[in-house]
């Protein structure tokens, strides 16, 4: 595991010129970070929760301005709505279905001017699965928004993400 951290942090230090370099319309930047917040509607085996939220943090790697490799770590909360249902002894509870997932996961992405298509494949703790996201987007001055569909295990949701690019 120190020898993961280490390489990684080698393997920035050696692209930070390019992390914080200018970029030109035909320049292509080598090595991009970003955050973003998403928004999830839960499908299917998860419609007892209705909305999620999430954060995440981005690594691209452009291989040329048509192409790039990605990774993703994020957090995500899925809530639902409020249940209430009395005991057989008669209390009354309350219960608001709720789960955290954390997501981890990487692919390729294709631009086609300021849209792309992307491919990320990965593992969602919460709901302990593997599973795939196809997703669209188009990427505006530092402002990345996309609209995405998440196939893991028999579980499914669509999602809303805003990313900001540093």
């Amino acid at each position: 595991m120190k020898k993961i951290v280490l390489s990684i942090i080698v393997l920035l230090l050696g692209l930070e010129s390019n992390i914080f370099a200018q970029s030109s319309s035909d320049e292509v930047v080598p090595l991009r970070l970003y955050s973003s917040v998403s928004y999830m509607k839960p499908v299917k085996d998860l419609s007892k929760y209705e909305y999620g939220f999430g954060i995440n943090s981005h690594i691209d790697y452009n291989f040329n301005k048509h192409f790039a490799a990605r990774m993703d770590i994020g957090w995500s909360d899925v809530s639902g709505p409020e249940r209430k249902y009395i005991d057989q002894g008669g209390t009354v509870h309350k219960e608001s279905p709720d789960m955290s997932m954390w997501e981890f996961s990487a692919g390729l992405r294709a631009y086609v001017g300021p849209a792309y298509i992307e491919g990320r494949g990965g593992y969602f703790t919460g709901i302990d699965s593997w599973g795939y996201v196809p997703a669209v987007g188009f990427i505006v001055w530092k402002l990345d928004i996309q609209v995405n569909y998440v196939f893991a295990g028999k579980k499914e949701w669509a999602g809303v993400r805003i990313g900001y690019y540093f």
